[in-house]
């Protein structure tokens, strides 16, 4: 999955979440709104979508759509 493939779906779930509707790449999360829970609840879909896992602490570190496209490249390029 390329990093543009990768961030329209972030984009996508994180979007169907109501409190993140209005949600743009660059922005932060828990600027937002958003709290851990429905972070780890995100995290969980993306990676059963996805078939990659990135520690939560590295998550909740990067807390924009662009910081997990970083993370998650990462980790699918092992």
């Amino acid at each position: 999955m390329s990093e543009n493939e990768l961030r329209k779906t972030l984009l996508e779930m994180f979007r169907a979440k109501p409190i993140m509707k209005s949600i743009d790449v660059d922005d932060d999360f828990f600027d937002l709104g958003a709290s851990s829970l429905t972070v780890v609840d995100l995290q969980l879909d993306i990676e059963k979508k996805i078939g990659a896992t990135v520690p939560t602490r590295v998550l909740m570190s990067q807390p924009s759509i662009n910081g997990w496209v970083s993370a998650y490249s990462e980790k699918i390029s092992e």
